[in-house]
């Protein structure tokens, strides 16, 4: 029979999973719909979802007619379901395909609590779990259509899992398993049909840096667990063995060759980075609890630094922190590509240290200069952040900012100014709720009306709208061939349909292609208008005729450039 500290224990944890629960979704839901759909990744991450759901192909992975074999099929079989479970694909609602990243991220903060509670106590979890639920990257992460998120989610499981291990050691068996230890090896599983090797590669590194470091395992040997193993491998070796046979060995190539190994060696997809990319930029990613890293790192080492093979409960969580965070960020930093999001599986771990360097840690007039370095950090940050949302509001959204928005931001800077005042005179806790404030007031404003308003930036929405008020059918619903020949972003495929034909593929030499009732979408922009003016030339030695039935002026910022998109259809000449 459980004792009445006990329930209020029980009691505690679980409004502190509500609180964080309902912190994250407040941030996360608002935009979900109305955000367009975002170019590169997402758009083709969805797309090929669309697809597989409308050939029941679950198997391969396509956008367009290409094979996509680049990242294993979890996350599209996620977005299927959401797809059947909520809609259609003849829809496009761009909400249901977001909703395994928003489960995933919320997954993330709770296994984040989790962990903490069993390293670092309720209190300082929670405060954890906070900074991650309103961290920049993880937000941001949770309101797109792809694999980061979901991934976010299965390695803080991995790492609270490895903390409850830690924490208490039990009784060790090759054929029963704690809780934990499943788990530890159902995530571990799960996320690599989710992303390959990334989350393995993760874990090796920091079980070999505490065994190297510790000299003893802590429990670590109860991993060793045949039942708990054979599970997490028969979650994705069928699909392996399938995808191997359907494509003969491509998918593996492309995968781990050309798509992971190619970014160990070599800078892919035009993202270069020097050493001290992601270090640069943690600051922000990590918005806002990047207010309390300094002194979290500052307190890691100098505690480590007296304590650093010591048995006590403290020094044990650190070292686990630190061998989750360090390697794998060693590696990252070496790795010629670089991408912001490829330390959100190092978030839970962090996370930990600045909710410990929040509670006890903090109590004395400790840490002083990282205390007024990580203050001055976090309120630059957010300051940039809300001038960076109100010149895009006033840049590229045709209705300009109301009166409610600058409200808001007003708000939220007066929370910052208070929040980081609070810090400055460690009071901690006061500071806390002002900074959780202001970052839910950024992060809502952000995603729930700035945004989704920037309408020059929402080229492929916008050719959807010009075509319902022209009175034509997009291609997915069995209207005209549309050819683009320079708006080529995957946006454009997601919204129109997989019939499409872009750039390269458009052959203006076959009459086919000036068929009557086809359409062209051309920028009159591009290299100066050189583009538009050679389709033009061809067009005039053609047996039809161009009609224009519309345009549409905006941003392209995957390419960084101002585009005026010219609708042309393909009509009967009146007189040639």
């Amino acid at each position: 029979m459980s004792s009445p500290e006990s329930k209020i224990l029980k009691l505690k944890m679980r409004f502190h999973i509500l609180i964080l629960s309902l912190v994250f979704l407040a941030v996360a839901l608002p935009g979900l719909g109305s955000l367009q759909v975002i170019d590169r990744d997402e758009a083709r991450y969805a797309q090929a979802s669309v697809q597989m759901a409308e050939s029941g192909d679950l198997l391969n992975i396509r956008f367009q007619d290409e094979a996509r074999n680049k990242k294993p099929a979890g996350i599209y079989w996620l977005q299927v379901a959401a797809l059947r479970a909520f809609s259609s694909p003849e829809k496009r609602e761009i909400w249901v395909m977001r909703l395994p990243s928003v489960l995933g991220a919320l997954l993330a903060v709770l296994a984040t609590y989790w962990g903490g509670v069993k390293l670092v106590g309720r209190e300082a979890a929670f405060i954890a779990g906070a900074v991650l639920a309103l961290s920049f990257l993880l937000v941001f992460e949770a309101h797109i259509a792809k694999t980061d998120a979901v991934l976010c989610g299965l390695s803080a499981l991995c790492f609270a899992s490895l903390a409850a291990i830690r924490s208490d050691v039990g009784t060790l068996s090759l054929w029963k398993a704690r809780p934990a230890v499943w788990v530890f090896w159902a995530a571990l599983g799960a996320s690599i049909l989710i992303k390959g090797p990334v989350v393995p590669t993760l874990v090796a590194l920091t079980v070999a840096t505490l065994l190297i470091w510790e000299g003893r395992g802590y429990g670590l040997k109860a991993l060793l667990n045949v039942p708990a193993i054979l599970f997490s491998l028969l979650l994705f070796i069928p699909w392996a063995i399938a995808i191997g046979i359907e494509t003969q060995g491509a998918f593996f190539t492309e995968s781990l060759g050309n798509d992971f190994g190619g970014k160990l060696v070599s800078a892919q997809e035009s993202h270069p980075g020097p050493p001290g990319y992601h270090l640069a930029l943690l600051s922000l990613t990590l918005w806002p609890g990047s207010i309390l890293l300094f002194p979290a790192i500052a307190m890691t080492f100098q505690h480590l630094r007296k304590n650093s093979r010591s048995d006590a409960p403290l020094s044990k969580a650190l070292r686990l922190c630190v061998a989750w965070t360090i390697p794998f960020w060693v590696l990252i930093e070496l790795m010629p590509t670089k991408l912001p999001h490829y330390v959100l599986p190092l978030f839970p771990a962090l996370c930990v240290l600045i909710g410990l360097a929040g509670t006890s840690l903090l109590k004395a007039s400790d840490y002083k200069k990282t205390r007024t370095l990580g203050g001055l950090v976090f309120f630059t940050i957010s300051f940039l952040l809300v001038v960076v949302l109100s010149y895009a509001q006033n840049s590229y959204s045709s209705q300009g900012a109301d009166t409610i928005y600058f409200g808001v931001i007003t708000g939220s800077l007066i929370l910052v100014v208070f929040g980081t005042g609070y810090f400055w005179k460690n009071k901690i806790g006061l500071g806390f709720r002002h900074i959780v404030g202001a970052a839910m007031l950024i992060n809502i404003s952000a995603y729930g009306a700035v945004l989704p308003n920037l309408d020059r930036l929402q080229l492929a929405d916008r050719l959807v709208g010009s075509f319902e008020s022209n009175g034509l059918l997009l291609p997915r619903q069995g209207g005209p061939l549309v050819q683009s020949l320079n708006f080529t972003e995957p946006s454009f495929v997601y919204q129109f349909g997989k019939e499409v034909r872009l750039g390269d593929q458009i052959d203006l030499q076959s009459p086919e292609a000036w068929s009557i009732g086809h359409i062209f979408i051309v920028d009159n922009m591009e290299n100066d208008g050189a583009r538009f003016e050679r389709f033009q030339e061809v067009a005039e030695g053609q047996p039809n005729c161009l009609k224009k039935r519309d345009a549409v002026n905006g941003y392209n910022y995957s390419r960084g450039d101002p585009v005026n998109l010219q609708i042309f259809e393909v009509v009967v000449c009146s007189s040639k």
